[in-house]
């Protein structure tokens, strides 16, 4: 064989070698890169509810796509980067299964232990409007102290909406804690409802409606002894357990709430008086002795 001839089948299998190297560089590199290699499929995370309710827990699956069995880490993204939450074996497929607990929104994905990551799936945490018990009846001259928890806790927007009277706006402070005071105008019944806007950490919230009552004083008397046996305005027998009260305007079967000390009783428009100057309502005994009121003095009404 000629020195030409050996040179070029030398400068030849230098080619190949390269070519070979060529590959199998690319092939660390893809590695590095979490590319998928030829046995292996994508890296899978599925939520099954995307929202759950503070305290709850999202019940997240899915695969590495690695044949065996291995590790996975659940991350969730926060101001600094990817933050690991939990570390879950997979089974032989590459399986896993989990639930993690709802504490606030966050982006969570998949990662495996060869640096491949899953698409992002994003979580929505449910605010609650805590209410501590409330004044259930409040006087005119008064406010009524309203007030509760938010949670997620952190500094939130409240706002409270008293129908038909308007909302007021406060702040929830770190702890989650809020009140607020709301002054009546006027006597008569009312509802308010609490709602946390929504924040970073939660979607909005609202509390169920709560009601109560504002009072107004009002002069009254009673009546029933020697007339027990007689009819009444509204119809029915006055009797000494007959439990109403006499207006002079009200509509029949009206509800009245009164309030004497520390009793109240609500009682149903019945009759028509009183009669006497200065007053508004007459009581029926069995009223009265609800109440524990004396025969005649100031009760408070919603009316």
């Amino acid at each position: 064989m000629s020195t030409s001839r050996i040179f070029r089948a030398f400068m030849s299998l230098l080619a190949c070698l390269a070519v070979l190297a060529a590959v199998g560089a690319s092939a660390v590199a893809a590695t590095l890169n979490g590319e998928n290699a030829p046995d292996q499929g994508p890296v899978v995370l599925k939520v099954s509810d995307h929202s759950a309710n503070f305290g709850g827990r999202f019940h997240l699956r899915g695969k590495t796509g690695n044949p065996y069995a291995g590790k996975v880490r659940i991350q969730a993204k926060t101001k600094r980067g990817w933050h690991t939450l939990r570390k879950v074996e997979t089974d032989g497929k590459g399986r896993y299964a989990l639930k993690i607990r709802a504490r606030k929104n966050s982006s969570l994905r998949a990662k495996t232990n060869d640096g491949r990551s899953s698409k992002t799936r994003r979580v929505f945490v449910i605010g609650h409007v805590k209410m501590a018990p409330n004044e259930r009846y409040v006087r005119l001259g008064r406010s009524l102290l309203i007030r509760g928890t938010v949670v997620p806790r952190g500094v939130r927007t409240v706002k409270v909406r008293v129908r038909g009277e308007g909302v007021i706006t406060t702040r929830a402070r770190a702890n989650g804690r809020f009140r607020v005071r709301w002054t009546p105008r006027g006597a008569g019944d009312f509802s308010y409802r609490v709602r946390a806007l929504p924040s970073s950490k939660s979607t909005g919230d609202a509390s169920l409606r709560r009601k109560f009552s504002a009072l107004r004083p009002g002069h009254a008397s009673y009546y029933g002894p020697g007339l027990y046996g007689n009819g009444v305005a509204c119809g029915g027998t006055l009797t000494p357990t007959t439990r109403g009260v006499a207006h002079k305007y009200l509509p029949c079967g009206t509800r009245v709430t009164f309030q004497y000390g520390n009793r109240t009783v609500v009682a149903r428009v019945i009759d028509r008086g009183p009669y006497a100057a200065g007053r508004d309502w007459d009581l029926t005994e069995q009223t009265k002795k609800d109440l524990g009121f004396g025969g005649v003095g100031v009760v408070w009404t919603n009316k």
